[in-house]
C-alpha cells in the first residue's frame, strides 16, 4: 500500500516526515527558475528552512514539557503536531515565536554571509530570500498561522480568556484568508497568475477552515472543564461545539498545527 508520506529521519527524537506533494513544490520550483540545477536547490534550501523553522517551534513546545508527534514536510509548508499544548499564554507565545525567529536568523545568515562563487552567491542569497519571506509571512496575524497564535496569546496574557482570545484571533484569521484568496482572483482577472498561485489559494483556504475549528476545539475544551463563563462571540451567533480531533480513549489531546 502507497503511503501519502515516508520518515525521512528523526532529529531529537522527532520524526521527519515527507509528503509526496512535495513533487508539486519542486516542479513549480524548476518551472520558476527554468534552471533545474537551480531550481532543486532552491528547493532542498526551502525544505530545509522549514524544517529547521518546525524545529524551533518543536523544540521550543518540548522545554515547556510537551510532546512532538511529528514534522511533516509538504507542499503548503511544514507542520509540526504537538499532543499537548503549554497551558500559559506567555510559554504559547515564545512557541510560536520561536519558528520565525529561526527563519530571521537564516535569513540574516543567508544575505550576510561573504560569498564568491557564482553558485555559492545565488545558494546563499535563496537561502536568505526564502526565509525573510517565511519570517514575514509567518507573522501574519492569520490565526492559526503563527502570527495569530501569537496574537491569541498576547491578548490572552493581558485582555481576556482564552476562548475569547481565540475568538478574536480567528476571526481576524478568516479575514486575512479572504484576502488572500481575493488576491488570487485579483491575478488570475488581471493575467498575473503563476502556479505558486494554487499554492497560495490552498492556505487561504486551510486558514480559513482551521481558525473555526481551532476555536470550537477551545469552546467545547472550556465548557466540558466548566470554564466558559460567557465569554466566546457575541451574543446572538449560532455556535456548534465539537469536540476537537483525535480524541482518544481515555483523554483528549489538544493537536496543534504549526
Amino acid at each position: 500500500m502507497i503511503k501519502s508520506s515516508y520518515e525521512l529521519v528523526r532529529v531529537f527524537g522527532i520524526p521527519i516526515r515527507l509528503d509526496f506533494s512535495l513533487i508539486i513544490l519542486l516542479f513549480l520550483l524548476v518551472v520558476q527558475y527554468g534552471n533545474p540545477l537551480q531550481g532543486l536547490s532552491a528547493g532542498i534550501a526551502l525544505l530545509l528552512s522549514i524544517t529547521l523553522h518546525e524545529l524551533g517551534h518543536s523544540l521550543a513546545a518540548m522545554a515547556f514539557g510537551c510532546r512532538v508527534r511529528d514534522i511533516t514536510l509538504m507542499m503548503m509548508g511544514g507542520c509540526a503536531t504537538l499532543l499537548s499544548m503549554p497551558r500559559k499564554a506567555w510559554q504559547e507565545f515564545l512557541v510560536a515565536a520561536a519558528g520565525p525567529a529561526v527563519s530571521l536568523a537564516l535569513a540574516l545568515f543567508g544575505l550576510l554571509t561573504p560569498v564568491r562563487n557564482t553558485f555559492g552567491v545565488f545558494l546563499y542569497y535563496q537561502i536568505g530570500v526564502l526565509n525573510l519571506v517565511l519570517f514575514v509571512f509567518n507573522l501574519l496575524p492569520a490565526f492559526p498561522m503563527d502570527g495569530g497564535r501569537i496574537l491569541r496569546a498576547f491578548l490572552q496574557q493581558f485582555f481576556m480568556s482564552r476562548v475569547k482570545a481565540t475568538w478574536v484571533a480567528s476571526r481576524i484569521g478568516r479575514v486575512i484568508a479572504v484576502l488572500m484568496a481575493l488576491s488570487v482572483v485579483y491575478s488570475f482577472l488581471t493575467g498575473k497568475a503563476h502556479g505558486f498561485m494554487l499554492i497560495r489559494l490552498m492556505i487561504a483556504y486551510f486558514i480559513y477552515q482551521s481558525a473555526e475549528r481551532e476555536y470550537q476545539a477551545v469552546l467545547f475544551e472550556s465548557r466540558a472543564g466548566g470554564g466558559f463563563g460567557g465569554f466566546g462571540p457575541p451574543p446572538g451567533d449560532e455556535v456548534l461545539v465539537s469536540p476537537p480531533p483525535y480524541r482518544s480513549q481515555h483523554e483528549w489531546r489538544d493537536v496543534h498545527r504549526l
